[in-house]
């Protein structure tokens, strides 16, 4: 088998050996204790996929045999489009077991927690011979956590343009927070990225949003633009060390710029982005909040257009819908109103 540890490197393990990878003092450095590799030591371009300081165990298998089974590709091809994590830059943070594991709700379920190994891959068909390809990590509950209810002061931020669904996003953060992981200390942010830095607060409670979903737009109200530095200084400011971030574009390149920050000034704050599109355009999810809606309400201008179309001889209607560079919204309105000719 040949592990491939970078761009440009790789090392071929013989038959049948077993290697183990721990974890060197210099970060993104392994050795192996493996005798035959022992003198081996390779320095990664990206951490491994595993995020736990522990003993990995693989088992080679030579390319002869892979070749033998018909498998042309080795796992040089399993390829990870992997997300930043708080142990990325705190290797020896302590783990907390998951509250869920004493929710009775979960306690009839078989599975309650993903594994961090678990994978999805983005394409779904492939032939006996293609790569492996890209995969994304799983989302779902880990039966580790980093935060106990306790210390998690998180907050909840709307950003960017409009979207069906906003507010049941932050209902479900909320009330997942606060039934789920028994977190209490919930703020909302008002007015967009500004609002940090411009003293814009709310407490959010299960109470307050028990019925913001039936409203549209953003209960929180939203706003363009930000400055890293005032935001991650309100941060600091506050004691937030959860930041759920709900925007497009971007609202995600300023998490990032965020996330960056955050890296860069050693503080233990977690920042998610939830994406913000009706175009459902992202390939590591499965559907995108507001894109049923904007399907549905495309059919109403199919439909009028349709009845103009049939009232005048050789009469066309043309209807244009939202999509960016995807053509989801188009495809499933077609595939909703069969009176779509083209």
């Amino acid at each position: 088998m040949e592990l491939s540890l970078s761009n440009t490197s790789s090392l071929r393990i013989p038959q049948n050996d077993f290697l183990s990878l721990h974890n060197c003092s210099r970060p993104g450095s392994f050795h192996f204790s493996n005798k035959k590799l022992a003198s081996k030591s390779i320095s990664l371009w990206r951490s491994l996929i595993w995020r736990q300081p522990h003993l990995v165990r693989l088992e080679a298998q030579t390319a002869i045999e892979s070749n033998a089974s018909g498998d042309k590709h080795g796992d040089d091809d399993f390829i990870v489009e992997d997300v930043p994590h708080l142990t990325d830059f705190f290797p020896d943070l302590p783990s907390y077991t998951n509250p869920l594991k004493k929710s009775q709700a979960y306690a009839i379920v078989k599975k309650t927690f993903v594994s961090p190994e678990d994978m999805v891959a983005k394409e779904i068909i492939v032939q006996k011979d293609s790569p492996r390809g890209i995969h994304f990590r799983r989302a779902g509950p880990r039966e580790k956590v980093f935060f106990t209810p306790e210390e998690v002061r998180a907050c909840i931020v709307t950003c960017g343009g409009l979207c069906p669904g906003i507010n049941t996003v932050i209902r479900e953060i909320v009330c997942g927070l606060k039934n789920m992981y028994g977190v209490d200390d919930v703020l909302g942010i008002q007015g967009g990225y500004s609002g940090f830095y411009s003293k814009n607060t709310l407490n959010l409670t299960t109470k307050v949003v028990n019925d913001i979903h039936k409203r549209g737009g953003t209960f929180l109200q939203t706003s363009r633009g930000h400055d890293t530095k005032k935001i991650v200084d309100n941060i600091q400011d506050r004691g937030i060390n959860q930041v759920y971030i709900i925007g497009g574009d971007g609202t995600q390149k300023g998490a990032a710029a965020i996330y960056k920050e955050v890296e860069k000034r050693g503080i233990k704050v977690a920042v998610a982005g939830i994406p913000k599109t009706i175009d459902n355009d992202i390939a590591v999810i499965d559907k995108s909040f507001g894109f049923d809606t904007a399907v549905e309400e495309a059919q109403r201008a199919i439909n009028a257009a349709h009845v103009e179309a049939e009232s005048v001889q050789n009469g066309v209607g043309i209807v244009k819908l939202m999509g960016r560079y995807s053509g989801f919204i188009a495809m499933l309105a077609t595939l909703g109103n069969r009176d779509v000719g083209f």
